[in-house]
């Protein structure tokens, strides 16, 4: 793509004027960049950088705290020509040595990747990395094959034949900064987010019944055994259908978000409360109290993660950062955050210091990086 056939594009984009075919043609051009292809560096000059840099902070404004009102392919757009220039991201209104404090530092962590922890039932211990992407068996015995395919998803493959040492509970875990996907003896597809865990007796005939902390998105195989997912403050039992779990113990609350099918929810502590989802909805239970209630979901923030994004809409910061610590494996000094609400959406693959350079741009807060310590000062 020729620099003046871009700009055209990223100009009528952010005007709202491209066609669908127009959109798709970005789109490439990101998935390029997503890829990690090669990509002409003579074509990506610091005038570019700098003058499509412009196009968009003009398309953004000046508005403060909720600034990032702004359409998915802005932020992407922004993330591709910081992550490719190397360069100094500069804006007017940001005081030179916070941005080198921050530069000097979070520049050099890197967002997660696909890796996890398996343990098996008879206590072997796997470490699943995306640097072997190479389909290959990780275990094989009578009645069981566990395989890692191309696509790096986890498959279990069980015969007719049961060996009573391979059955049992098993467990697969990803760490803070990385992600991974398992695809359960039944078919259910799942994806779990950074530093969650999910365990599973993996002989589906008898019990479809899984125990989750953290955040997974499930996309439930239809059987006539119920699928039950467990956390610490719910129990949710369903047929098949599509669904996202967040439990993380940190958080205020446990919530469920449905996306199709039909979902019945039952706090752990109050068997009498129980809740009968409907599609594009939330139920949200009070970690300390409980009570549980139902009300609209906003899907594309609650489902950014598994789709490779951070997308928040007027969420406070302490919200924010304890997500961003999560896929960038890195520490938050919470005692110094403002109580201050934000909107933001930006890619998950871009450097930790593309993020707070963002989160900077949106609020009167300045981040300062430095022992894997995220600190915020209020302007």
């Amino acid at each position: 793509m020729r620099k003046q056939e871009f700009l055209t594009l990223l100009d009528k984009y952010l005007n709202g004027e491209t066609s669908i075919e127009e959109e798709e043609l970005l789109s490439k051009f990101h998935a390029t960049y997503r890829h990690h292809e090669h990509l002409d560096d003579s074509f990506f000059t610091e005038d570019l950088r700098l003058e499509i840099l412009s196009k968009i902070e003009n398309r953004i404004g000046t508005h403060q705290v909720k600034l990032y009102k702004w359409r998915h392919w802005a932020a992407i757009a922004a993330a591709i020509l910081i992550t490719l220039s190397g360069i100094t991201y500069y804006y007017q209104r940001w005081n030179e040595t916070t941005y080198q404090q921050i530069a000097n530092n979070a520049e050099n962590v890197l967002p997660g990747k696909n890796k996890a922890i398996l343990r098996l039932a008879n206590g072997k211990v796997i470490s699943l990395d995306e640097a072997d992407i190479h389909a290959h068996t990780i275990l094989r015995e009578q009645g069981l094959t566990i395989q890692r395919n191309k696509s790096g998803q986890l498959v279990y493959i069980i015969g007719n034949e049961q060996n009573t040492n391979a059955m049992g509970n098993n467990t697969i875990e990803t760490p803070r900064g990385g992600q991974y996907q398992v695809i359960l003896p039944d078919g259910t597809h799942v994806w779990l987010n950074s530093e969650s865990s999910l365990t599973y007796n993996i002989d589906f005939k008898k019990q479809r019944k899984v125990h989750l902390k953290g955040e997974a998105y499930f996309e439930v195989a239809k059987k006539t055994v119920p699928f039950i997912v467990q956390n610490e403050m719910q129990e949710i039992r369903i047929l098949g259908t599509h669904f996202n779990v967040n439990s993380y113990q940190d958080e205020a609350y446990s919530q469920t978000t449905l996306l199709e099918g039909q979902v019945e929810i039952s706090a752990l502590n109050n068997k009498n409360q129980t809740i009968l989802m409907k599609p594009n909805f939330s139920v949200t239970t009070n970690n300390t109290s409980g009570i549980s209630k139902q009300s609209e979901a906003d899907i594309a923030a609650i489902m950014a993660w598994k789709n490779g994004d951070f997308h928040f809409e007027d969420q406070k910061l302490s919200t924010i950062l304890r997500a961003i610590s999560r896929w960038y494996n890195v520490q938050v000094d919470y005692n110094s955050l403002p109580n201050t609400h934000y909107t933001l959406q930006i890619s998950k693959h871009v450097r930790l210091s593309d993020v707070l350079k963002m989160l900077e741009k949106t609020g009167p807060v300045t981040f300062q990086y430095n022992e894997q310590m995220i600190h915020a000062v209020k302007q």
